[in-house]
This record gives C-alpha cells, structure tokens and sequence, in this order.
C-alpha cells in the first residue's frame, strides 16, 4: 500500500528523502524503510552538485597577533592566567535581534576568549 504518490526524489511507500544517485543506471534504497528503487538513465538532463566552502571571519578576529591591543580596558578575569585586565571589542556576528558578541584580550598574556550576549 502506497502512502504517498511517487515524486522524484522521495519514497514512495514512506515519503522519506532519498539518497542522490551518482550514476545511472543504479539501485537505491530507502534509508528508512528499505525499499529499493531502479535508477535509470534520462536522455538530454543533467544533473550536478555544487559544494561551497565558507570561511568564519570570527575566527580570523581569534588570531589577531598579541600587538592587537585596540579596545576599552574592562575588568575582566582571564581564563587562562587569571589576570584581572583585559580589553574589549564588540562585533554584531549574529541576527540584528540578538546581543553583540564581546571579545576580551587579556592585558599580561594576550588570551583572547569570547563572551555571547
């Protein structure tokens, strides 16, 4: 008994995602319920996958060189010396909705750690 008309793409019988075929002629299966699916050869179509790779520019911000003292001096407790200095950048990194993300340099060994608020 078939719950969900046959689309491209999905299972027939449970209407899960289905793997994407590499090569046709294939035999996929169903990741959830295990039925198999003939792959054939379509005249005139083609098909590809494209990947991008992003880079974090936050994390570009983590390994400024230990001459990045730029910022307000604030106290904070360095996490890896115990320090009680530090200076401070904000940077919005996430949606305009959500607190600004602070980056704490600590003053003696240059730590950098992050603070979400």
């Amino acid at each position: 008994m078939e719950l969900f008309a046959s689309v491209d793409g999905f299972c027939s019988t449970c209407g899960s995602v289905l793997p994407i075929a590499r090569r046709a002629p294939c035999n996929l299966q169903c990741p959830v319920c295990k039925v198999g699916y003939d792959v054939q050869p379509i005249a005139e179509k083609i098909i590809s996958s494209e990947t991008r790779t992003y880079e974090r520019t936050v994390a570009e911000t983590m390994e400024t060189g230990p001459g990045d003292t730029d910022g307000t001096e604030v106290d904070h407790i360095c996490p890896k010396c115990a320090h009680e200095k530090a200076t401070y950048e904000t940077r919005q990194t996430r949606s305009a909705d959500e607190g600004q993300t602070v980056f704490y340099t600590c003053m003696k060994c240059k730590h950098k750690c992050i603070e979400y608020s």
